[in-house]
């Protein structure tokens, strides 16, 4: 038996140690010990504080539960679960294959309608933790650095490219000092030219971590410019470089991790800069707005082409009303 513990790795082997102690610890020790042993997933992600208080008992109750492990405190206690999480495997592959393996143990309709079920649920957990998780003070500071900056740096790829491109797309809207990060061209690092530390950049970037999001944060940071990391991990790479590390849950059944909780997150970064901009950033929207309308950007009633009903029973379908559109396209011009 302790020869199998032994091939254990080390965060199990404290999860076993833990169930070992359990009836010989003090009630609030015991209460603290549950906790971590139902959720070991959290022990890596959340603060001492936080764990603390969602297992209701005081922080140095879980200093003391370290202790009794033979741990100095609880920062050591936690690093076997930091260790364990950098060396999960974040393969797409693997995690086709056990999306594939849950839906073909049912009947395909079933299937296909629990994994729906399960994604929503998931999705609605990982918004609470996100946002318990920041917390309203640090997502405000993280506005504030925003807001306050000479130039924005909005940095987002592959999957969380779209969270760059809203946050880019809804600040232009009232400030002209977005810089999205798309690397159109191949100009890339181009953009980076003349940051400063009167400059604040806003990074997305989740495991596996986009090498080219890391590496413009960390060429942001070494010239001085604030860094605000949207991330999902206390060990993610942009931890080291920033004060304001908004760690998202990104949890889900599904291929890809979830990009719903960082679009909640970019959606309240937003409202909180435009608010922070007051009546100049009201008159902006206003002009940007009316810029828009002269362009006729957005469809208008006006542009409606109506379909008449088909009543040729040998093509399946619709077809357009010939007159509507073209009345429609002489409007507009060719």
């Amino acid at each position: 038996m302790a020869a199998d513990r032994d091939q254990m790795p080390k965060s199990e082997q404290i999860l076993a140690d833990l169930q070992d102690v359990y009836p010989r610890l003090s009630p609030q020790l015991r209460r603290a010990a549950h906790y971590l042993i139902d959720r070991p997933d959290e022990i890596a992600f959340t603060s001492i504080r936080q764990l603390a208080d969602r297992a209701d008992v005081q922080p140095a109750t879980m200093v003391r539960l370290a202790q009794a492990l033979g741990f100095d405190g609880y920062e050591a206690l936690r690093e076997p679960f930091r260790d364990a999480l950098r060396s999960q495997p974040a393969g797409f592959g693997q995690r086709a294959r056990k999306l594939l393996a849950r839906t073909s143990r049912r009947r395909k309709g079933r299937a296909l309608a629990q994994l729906a079920n399960e994604m929503v649920a998931a999705d609605r957990d990982n918004l609470s933790l996100s946002l318990e998780a920041i917390g309203s003070d640090e997502l405000a500071d993280a506005a504030n650095v925003l807001a306050n900056a000479r130039r924005i740096y909005v940095v987002g790829q592959r999957s969380l490219f779209p969270a760059a491109f809203y946050v880019h797309y809804a600040c232009s809207m009232f400030r002209e000092d977005m810089i999205l990060m798309d690397g159109n061209g191949g100009t890339f690092a181009d953009r980076l030219r003349g940051i400063s530390s009167e400059d604040a950049m806003l990074v997305f970037s989740f495991e596996p971590y986009s090498r080219g999001a890391v590496e413009a944060a960390e060429f942001a940071a070494a010239r001085g410019a604030a860094i605000v990391a949207v991330t999902d991990s206390l060990v993610s790479p942009l931890s080291s470089l920033t004060r304001h590390m908004l760690l998202v849950g990104t949890d889900t059944p599904a291929l890809f991790k979830s990009v719903v909780p960082v679009l909640s997150i970019a959606q309240v970064l937003v409202a909180q800069i435009l608010a922070q901009g007051g009546q100049s950033a009201l008159t902006s929207v206003a002009e940007s707005e009316h810029q828009l309308e002269t362009f006729g950007a957005y469809w208008t009633e006006a542009d409606r082409v109506t379909v008449p009903d088909v009543d040729d029973g040998d093509t399946p379908g619709v077809r357009e009303d010939a007159a509507s559109f073209d009345h429609a396209k002489d409007r507009r011009g060719s």
